[in-house]
């Protein structure tokens, strides 16, 4: 039958299946049972911690140059960097024929990298289907010499080895529209924020119910970039859950319909997040496609970021989804497999610090961040800072400590512990036990009793540091720009009398002024800050899904400090919390137009602050 036929009538059906279903190699079909209770999956989700990102496409073959020049920026949108014709994209993908790909090879590569899921790309932004799909003939087994489906390789891979697997599905599709797509007004290339028409929405929703029926149980679908409109976002999400209610949707399927928080690319958040379900994408470098030309670190610089990076994700709450790019025959990169051998090698030592853990419930450590297990009463202590001198402080950890001991110590041999004041001190050895990230056990009596430290006068005066702030993002689904990393401050403070209090700051900012306020004990304190209206305005930067991508700065602060006294308030004896926030609040749009349109003075505190000083007036 014509795709095309089959096409316009599954776009007329509504699916509410509560099976899926997959091949295997003997083309048996093998049940896989949904449950049906409403997102009883999430939980489950949140424990995966690790997983592993594939892109890979037709883009690979490229690989970042095109016409003998190397494309700058992300490999797998090099149709749009390069603008490349459909016509001479498709003659590209006539060529795709990736004859070492080895899926059980892969799956076993995550698995003994310490992670439990794989996320592959389904579709990307080229409109390029790597799966068997009967609503296009733009896909891997119609259009290519390799004539197989590479996710239903993956898929069995997955389930042979206890891999959950999840689908990447970009919203924009470059082929659909063809010479229709949408232009970016800055750049002219072809837009990722496109609008979605009526029939791609249809094409979109056919291939969603192909996707959830034909591969098995799918973990997570995470959606990408482009402009739906909010029932366009209702119908996808809704696609998801009515064929797999268990399957968690990421929040770019936008207008606040996903199951959790997709996070900008490598982005670590500040401060632990507990009221949200979160996932950062990362990579190895500044692309998530194959490129020939790019180099990472060295590798022993890099098994350590990417360590690191998966500690502090955890540690804050969240899973982290490391990407691969393979090359265009199948095979993963070398240096890539190196580095999720080297994570894996620490990560088998090291395992139990991630998995059915909770995230810091500690609010400041200046040695690193924790992860706590209270069922059994362990606290496992993420040391990126080991202390110089042996005795490494726990600040505040009220709770009686029983044992402590080096996680990758066999022999769980003790670790001497001391109590003074509110703190507890465990003697480490000089030099750290692991050279990448050392972990050290603590098992503590009863509940776990944690006092946040808080900042005291002295002499009458209350000083308030940077680095003793707490920073706090702000994060929505509404649109892929729906991300404040450093939306306010807070400082936990103690006084020792009542009485007026007389505040100052010390900071510098690049605009002309800017309004905040200082919050405290139910009280406001509105002003209004003054920067530097000398510096040049920032050049208008095309966003094209990569946070971590280097750009030339031109909007430094390089002021001095200013030091202001901001007026005054009255406080009460005992402990408060100090906020330090934007005078506006910056609502979360929809639309890029509407997004370049907003002040952007108060997309985020913007300003570096020294000190805020409290001083008790006589």
């Amino acid at each position: 039958m014509n795709k095309l036929v089959i096409l316009i009538a599954a776009a007329l059906q509504l699916s509410f299946q509560t099976y899926s279903q997959i091949n295997n190699d003997n083309d048996e079909k093998i049940l896989a049972v949904v449950s049906t209770q409403s997102n009883s999956g999430l939980e489950q989700w949140k424990n995966l911690k690790f997983g592993m990102f594939i892109h890979w496409g037709v883009y690979s073959i490229p690989a970042g140059i095109w016409k003998g020049k190397q494309i700058e920026k992300l490999g797998e949108q090099i149709m749009r960097h390069a603008d490349i014709s459909i016509k001479d994209y498709e003659n590209i993908a006539r060529q795709f024929n990736p004859l070492n790909f080895d899926a059980e090879e892969i799956v076993k590569l995550a698995k003994s990298t310490g992670m439990k899921y794989i996320v592959f790309t389904a579709k990307h932004h080229d409109g390029f289907s790597m799966f068997d799909s009967k609503f296009t003939d733009y896909d891997i087994v119609d259009f290519t010499p390799y004539k197989q489906d590479i996710l239903k390789e993956l898929a069995n891979a997955c389930r042979k080895h206890d891999i959950k697997l999840g689908l990447y599905y970009s919203t924009p599709d470059w082929h659909f529209n063809g010479s229709e797509q949408e232009r970016n007004p800055i750049d002219g290339k072809i837009s990722v924020f496109g609008k979605v028409s009526k029939a791609n929405e249809d094409y979109q929703v056919t291939q969603l119910n192909e996707l959830l029926t034909n591969y098995g149980e799918i973990v997570e679908l995470f959606f990408d970039m482009g402009e739906p409109t909010k029932a366009q976002s209702e119908r996808f999400a809704k696609t998801v859950k009515n064929l797999q209610p268990n399957c968690q949707v990421n929040g770019r399927v936008m207008n606040n319909q996903g199951d959790f928080i997709t996070m900008p690319d490598n982005h670590l958040p500040e401060s632990p997040i507990y009221d949200y379900a979160w996932e950062t994408p990362g990579t190895f470098y500044h692309t998530w496609g194959y490129k020939s030309w790019v180099k990472g670190d060295p590798l022993d610089i890099q098994i350590k970021k990417q360590i690191r990076k998966l500690s502090k994700i955890v540690c804050m709450g969240g899973n982290y989804l490391l990407n691969i790019g393979p090359m265009s025959d199948g095979t993963v990169v070398p240096y890539e497999r190196d580095v999720l051998n080297g994570v894996g090698d620490w990560v088998s030592e090291h395992n139990k610090a991630f998995y059915n853990t909770k995230a810091n419930p500690f609010k400041k450590l200046n040695w690193g961040y924790s992860t706590v297990k209270e069922e059994e009463n362990k606290l496992y202590l993420h040391v990126f800072n080991w202390p110089e001198n042996g005795n490494l402080k726990i600040p505040g950890l009220k709770s009686e400590i029983v044992n402590a001991y080096y996680l990758n110590d066999i022999s769980e041999m003790p670790l001497e512990v001391s109590r003074t004041g509110n703190n507890q001190n465990i003697k480490v050895a000089l030099e750290p036990v692991n050279k990448n990230l050392s972990i050290i056990v603590v098992e503590y009596k009863g509940d776990l009793e944690i006092i946040n430290p808080v900042v005291k006068p002295i002499n009458g005066e209350l000083l308030l540091t940077n680095s003793d702030a707490t920073k706090h993002g702000k994060y929505g689904m509404v649109s892929y720009r729906s991300i404040i990393k450093d939306d306010h401050r807070t400082w936990d403070i103690e006084l020792e009398e009542t009485g007026e209090y007389k505040i100052e700051i010390t900071y510098k900012h690049k605009y002309a002024e800017k309004d905040f306020i200082i919050e405290v004990d139910n009280q406001q304190l509105q002003f209004t800050l003054t920067g530097s209206s000398k510096l040049h305005p920032k050049k208008p930067q095309n966003i094209d899904g990569n946070e971590d991508l280097k750009r030339e700065k031109n909007n430094k602060i390089k002021d001095k400090w200013n030091t202001t006294v901001l007026g005054s308030i009255h406080l009460v004896k005992g402990q408060q919390v100090v906020t330090l926030k934007s005078g506006r609040e910056y609502v979360f749009v929809p639309s890029m137009n509407e997004f370049r349109s907003k002040d952007r003075r108060y997309r985020g505190l913007n300003v570096a602050v020294k000190s805020i000083m409290l001083t008790k007036r006589k």
